[in-house]
C-alpha cells in the first residue's frame, strides 16, 4: 500500500536516526492524526523496539513489554522485576548499534483515563536510565501520545522528571491540503470530493475510511446512519482524548454546534458560571478538540469552534439520535436532517477554503504572508447595511477577502462588486493592497470572466483541487 505525504516528518526523524549519538524525542497530536502510521513507516527499514502500552496496571504494562523485547532478543525469560532492569535490558539490546525504541501513546503508561498520575517509576527510571546508559548509545528514543496537553507539559515543565532530556519534538497535524487530494485521487467527481472534505477535512484516519466508490449519502450511512455506523457509539473513537466523550465536556461540545459558542453564552446555557466553565474550554482548547476565534480586528468577540468537523456533525446530528439509530431508524434521521446537513457541509465548505488557503500562503502561492484567517460581521456598518465577509486574513499593508459558496449556482459580477464594496469602508479602507478571493463551486458567469482585475482570484472546484 503507498504512504501518502508526511514527507517533512520523515525527513526530521531520519535526521535524528542518522546522528552519531543517542536521540530521544516526542511526536504529539490528536488522535486519529496518523502518529501510529509514521512511527511504524519510521521504523519499517530499522532495528526497532516498538512498544504499545495498553491503559492497564503498571506490572501488566511492564510485562507485556518484558516479553516483547524477550521475543526480540530470541529468549524465553521472565518479566523484569523493575522498570530499570527492563531498560538495562534494552541498553543491552541495542548496544553500540543503530535502532530505535519507540513507546507508542506513553500516557497510557502514567495516567489513568481520568487524567490523574498513575503510582508507577517509569518517568524516574526512564530518566535514570538516559543519563547513566543511554546517552553513550546511538540508537534513537520515541514516545508518542495524543494528550497534547500532557506531552508539551512534559517538554517544558522544569518539575517533571524527563526534563531537558529530549533532543526532539514533533507536533503531528493534520495532512496538508495537497496531501488530502493525493488520497481522494480516484474520486472524479469534484463535488463529491468537497463534500467529503467539507466534512472530513484533511484529517488522515477519517480519508482512509471514505469508499471512493460511494456516493455521499452512502457515505454518511456507513460513518453515522448504520446500525452498525463506525462512529455510531459516541464520539471516542473520533477525537484526541476521553474529554470528548466525558460528562461536562461532552455537554460544552453540545451546546457549541447548537449555537452556544460564547463563553457567557455556553455558560447560560449549562446554568453555571464562566469562572467555573473556563478551566474545561481552557483543557478541550490545549488538546485542540477547540479553536478560538476571533472577529477580524477584534479581540472583544470571542467564540469557540470544535477543530474538526466530523466531530462537530456527531453531536450536531447523531448524539441525540444514537439508540434510535441502533433500532434501525437510520435513513429517516437522515432524511429528516437533509436540509441541516446541506448546510453544515456548506457551511464547512468555507473552512475548507481556508484550508486551502493556508495551503498556498505556506508555499509562498498568496500575495502576503497570511497566517491567521477569521471572518467578519457588522449590523450597521458605513454602508448603512449589514456586511458579513466569510474569510478575511491581513499582512501589513495587505488584505485578504474571501467569499465562499457551494453551490451549482454560477458566480455572478454582483458577488465582485459586492466584495468590493464591503471593504472600501473601515476597518478595511485604509489598506494598501486588497486580494479578492471568490470562490464558486461551480464556476463563474461570463461577465465576472471577463473582468480584467489581477487582485481577483477566481477559484472553482478544478483549480481548487489541481494544486500541486
Amino acid at each position: 500500500m503507498k504512504y501518502i505525504g508526511r514527507k517533512e516528518e520523515l525527513k526530521l526523524l531520519n535526521e535524528k536516526y542518522s546522528s552519531d549519538k543517542f536521540e530521544f524525542g516526542y511526536i504529539y497530536g490528536q488522535r486519529r492524526i496518523g502518529k501510529t502510521t509514521l512511527i511504524e513507516m519510521f521504523a519499517r527499514d530499522k532495528k526497532a523496539l516498538l512498544l504499545y502500552p495498553t491503559d492497564s496496571a503498571d506490572i501488566s504494562i511492564l510485562s507485556s513489554f518484558s516479553e516483547t523485547l524477550n521475543s526480540l532478543k530470541g529468549i524465553v525469560g521472565a518479566p523484569y522485576p523493575t522498570w530499570f532492569d527492563f531498560f538495562k535490558a534494552v541498553d543491552d539490546y541495542f548496544k553500540n548499534e543503530k535502532g530505535v525504541m519507540i513507546i507508542d501513546e506513553y500516557p497510557n503508561i502514567v495516567l489513568n483515563k481520568d487524567g490523574k498520575r498513575k503510582n508507577t517509576d517509569f518517568q524516574s527510571s526512564l530518566q535514570k536510565a538516559i543519563d547513566l546508559l543511554f546517552k553513550n548509545r546511538k540508537f534513537t528514543l520515541i514516545l508518542t501520545g495524543s494528550n497534547v496537553s500532557f506531552i508539551e507539559k512534559e517538554i517544558g515543565d522544569y518539575f517533571t522528571p524527563l526534563y531537558q532530556r529530549n533532543t526532539f519534538s514533533l507536533l503531528v497535524k493534520k495532512f496538508e491540503f495537497n496531501e488530502a487530494l493525493e488520497v481522494l485521487s480516484s474520486i472524479k467527481d469534484n463535488f463529491l470530493k468537497a463534500k467529503i472534505l467539507s466534512l472530513t477535512n484533511t484529517f488522515p484516519y477519517y480519508l482512509t475510511l471514505i469508499d471512493q466508490n460511494k456516493d455521499f449519502n452512502e457515505i454518511l450511512d456507513d460513518l453515522f446512519y448504520k446500525r452498525n455506523a463506525i462512529f455510531i457509539d459516541d464520539p471516542s473513537k473520533i477525537i484526541t482524548s476521553y474529554k470528548a466523550s466525558g460528562g461536562f465536556y461532552s455537554s460544552i461540545l453540545y451546546g457549541i454546534v447548537n449555537g452556544k459558542n460564547n463563553l457567557k453564552d455556553i455558560a447560560a446555557y449549562l446554568n453555571e458560571d464562566t469562572t467555573f466553565i473556563y478551566p474545561y474550554i481552557k483543557e478541550l482548547l490545549n488538546d485542540d478538540i477547540l479553536i478560538k476565534k476571533t472577529t477580524f480586528m477584534s479581540t472583544k468577540k470571542v467564540y469557540f469552534e470544535i477543530s474538526d468537523p466530523m466531530l462537530a456533525f456527531f453531536y450536531r446530528f447523531i448524539r441525540e439520535n444514537v439508540e434510535l439509530i441502533k433500532s434501525g431508524y437510520g435513513k429517516i434521521i437522515k432524511e429528516k436532517q437533509k436540509n441541516a446537513i446541506k448546510e453544515f457541509i456548506e457551511h464547512y465548505f468555507e473552512k475548507l477554503c481556508i484550508t486551502y488557503l493556508d495551503y498556498l500562503s505556506k508555499n509562498g502561492l498568496l500575495n502576503g504572508y497570511f497566517f491567521y484567517f477569521s471572518n467578519y460581521k457588522v449590523e450597521n456598518s458605513p454602508l448603512n447595511r449589514s456586511i458579513e465577509i466569510d474569510i478575511v486574513s491581513s499582512d501589513e499593508n495587505n488584505l485578504l477577502i474571501g467569499e465562499a459558496k457551494f453551490s451549482k449556482t454560477k458566480r455572478t459580477i454582483k458577488d465582485y462588486y459586492l466584495m468590493k464594496e464591503d471593504v472600501s469602508v473601515p476597518p478595511f479602507s485604509s489598506f494598501k493592497n486588497k486580494e479578492f478571493y471568490l470562490f464558486g463551486a461551480n464556476g463563474f458567469d461570463e461577465k465576472l470572466l471577463e473582468i480584467n482585475d489581477s487582485s481577483l482570484h477566481l477559484i472553482d472546484l478544478e483549480k481548487m483541487f489541481n494544486v500541486k
